[in-house]
Parts: C-alpha cells; sequence; structure tokens
C-alpha cells in the first residue's frame, strides 16, 4: 500500500491518494453492457468524497482506467466494518471488458480517491460549540424556509457520481436533524433497459440495502423515500421520452442548486439552454444552469496530473481534468474547444 498527495490547483486541501491492492466482494451486470462492482478499500471508503474517481490497473494495458466512485460503505447505516466502495462502469472497450470479467475474491491494483468533487453544503462546527453562519444542506439561514431543492441530471453511466452525492446529501440532512431537501434526480437514457433499476426503499436515510447483513450486494442501490426519480428515455420506453435536456427546463424552476454528469453533447446543449434563457429574458433559470456543477469525462493518461493529457480550455486558463477536477462550473469550460 502506498500513499500520495496531490493539491488541485485552486483548491483548499490536498487530495490524499492511495493505491491499494482491493478484493472483488462483487461484480455483477445490474443494466445492459453496465456492471456494479464492490470492492473492500478501507482507506479509500473513509476519504472519497462524491465526484471524485479511481484509477484502476486491467490487465496488462498501459493506462489505468478511471471510474467514478458510485457508493461509499462509509455512509451506510449497518454497513459491515471495513470500508468498501462500489463502481457503476460501461463496458467501452479492453479494459472494462476485462473489469466486467473479475469475480469475487479477485484483487485489483485501485489509486484513490483522486480529483476534485462536487462541492456539497456542510455545517461546520464552530470552536464555541454553535454552528457556523454556513447553512447545512436543507436550511437557507434557518429553519423556517422551505428545504433546498437540488437538482441531480445523469445521462446514461454518469448516475454513477450522482448516487454517491445523493447519498452524501441525505446524511447530511438527517445528522442535522433538518427539514428534508427537496431532491429530485433525473436519468436519461436510449432505452429502459439502460436506465438505473433503482428499488424503492421506505426507511430514511439512505440504506443502501446492497451492503446490509444478508442481503443480495449485486443489485443496486435502494432509492429512499422523498426523493422525486424521473426517468426518460429516448424511445419512450419508460418514464418521458425524449432527451434528458428536453425536460431539464421543466425542474428548474424549483432547484436551489444544479449537478449533472453525462456526455460531451448534453453539457454543450445545457451551455446552449443557458444561453438562450438568459436572451430570453430569465435570467434566474440562465444562472442556476451556468452554475451547475457538472462531472467531466475525458480521456486520461496518468489520473494525478503529470501528464497533462486531459487538459481542457477554461474560462480561467488551461486546467487538467483529473487534478482540477473532474468537477467544473458549466460556464466556466469553453466547450466547443473539448475534445473526448
Amino acid at each position: 500500500m502506498s500513499k500520495a498527495g496531490n493539491k488541485s490547483e485552486g483548491a483548499d486541501r490536498v487530495v490524499s491518494m492511495e493505491q491499494s491492492l482491493c478484493t472483488v466482494i462483487s461484480n455483477a451486470e445490474v443494466m445492459t453492457g453496465t456492471y456494479l462492482m464492490w470492492l473492500a478499500a478501507p482507506g479509500i471508503a473513509g476519504s472519497a468524497q462524491p465526484g471524485q474517481f479511481v484509477t484502476v490497473r486491467c490487465a496488462d494495458l498501459v493506462l489505468r482506467r478511471p471510474l467514478s466512485i458510485h457508493q461509499s460503505s462509509s455512509l451506510m447505516r449497518g454497513a459491515p466494518a471495513g470500508g468498501e466502495i462500489a463502481l457503476l462502469y460501461r463496458i467501452a472497450g479492453k479494459g472494462t471488458l476485462w473489469l466486467s470479467q473479475r469475480e469475487a475474491g479477485e484483487k485489483l491494483d485501485v489509486l484513490g480517491p483522486a480529483g476534485r468533487g462536487f462541492a456539497v453544503p456542510t455545517v461546520a462546527p464552530h470552536p464555541s460549540g454553535a454552528t457556523t453562519t454556513a447553512a447545512p444542506v436543507g436550511v437557507q439561514g434557518n429553519r423556517h424556509q422551505k428545504p433546498e431543492g437540488l437538482l441531480l441530471a445523469a445521462g446514461g453511466v454518469g448516475i454513477a457520481p450522482l448516487v454517491f452525492l445523493l447519498q452524501t446529501v441525505l446524511e447530511a440532512c438527517a445528522e442535522q436533524a433538518t427539514p428534508r431537501c427537496r431532491l429530485t434526480l433525473i436519468h436519461g437514457a436510449s432505452t429502459a433497459a439502460q436506465l438505473h433499476p433503482f428499488v424503492r426503499d421506505q426507511s430514511s436515510p439512505f440504506t443502501a440495502g446492497a451492503l446490509l447483513p444478508g442481503s443480495n450486494r449485486s443489485r443496486p442501490s435502494d432509492l429512499p423515500e422523498g426523493v422525486r426519480f424521473i426517468p426518460v428515455t429516448e424511445d419512450g420506453s419508460a418514464g418521458r421520452k425524449g432527451l434528458l435536456t428536453d425536460v431539464l427546463p421543466d425542474f428548474l424552476g424549483d432547484a436551489d442548486r444544479v449537478y449533472a454528469c453525462g456526455p460531451l453533447d448534453m453539457y454543450r446543449t445545457m451551455a446552449e439552454m443557458s444561453a438562450a434563457l438568459r436572451g430570453a429574458g430569465e435570467a434566474q433559470q440562465s444562472v442556476k444552469l451556468r452554475q451547475c456543477q457538472v462531472s467531466l469525462e475525458v480521456r486520461m493518461g496518468c489520473g494525478f496530473g503529470a501528464c497533462y493529457s486531459c487538459t481542457i480550455k477554461t474560462r480561467k486558463g488551461l486546467r487538467q481534468v483529473c487534478r482540477d477536477g473532474p468537477v467544473f462550473q458549466l460556464d466556466d469550460i469553453i466547450w466547443q474547444e473539448v475534445k473526448i
């Protein structure tokens, strides 16, 4: 086991990465061509933040494969001790095909957590014992105001980091005993078979039955009561018919914060949508999209900032996705210059 520190430019914390041989606990296909893998990774599980990723060595391939952290057992009540993480990945080449063939008990070379994740509002304890003026998730200034609205938009396998974000937000709300956040999760896919097969769980907060004693870890996470799930399919086989970006404007009005993860075309459409709203005098809706936190997926080499192969152009200059991201504000990126 080895550790390395990497301070992202503009970040106020050092990202401490750990390289470990992690044991595969389970690995099963949960959507067409998409697999859910649980790994025993205590060091990573304890420090991972939503939006961060790990890189996995696949067979004898030169480049490691970057994969978003889908869940962490550190936030799951009733989870066994030891620390585990989940990876949700789609077969897209030799590396992920090899990964899909791994079985329980095998070891994988994993490095992480890497990158800068989503900014999630929390309450920081004040030295005097009082809370700071920063409002916790779900509270805007005082407990008498309505819970904060969070809109999560996932395109395809982009659902992976957003489930971890959902898990984190719900746990923060539960710990602070705040009013429930108004959480909306939109998942867009080509067909019903490619939608995340959430199982409705009536308990609170996020229980993720895949880790509870006696349960099947190969099934996806439970979706807690109170989370509004909006499925969207291009062929209309489930939920609303169309693209995620077709229905996104319908939910912006109720959102205070927007988070997204999906393909490049989705982000470009969102950027165009923001400009169109601004031009139509819908300034508030436009700002919500411009400040939307997006998790960017590009080809990576080293995965920790040494090779510069994932460099992109932003309004603040050149940035590395693996080190300064993968999470950026939508309006910061010069989308016409992004190459994947």
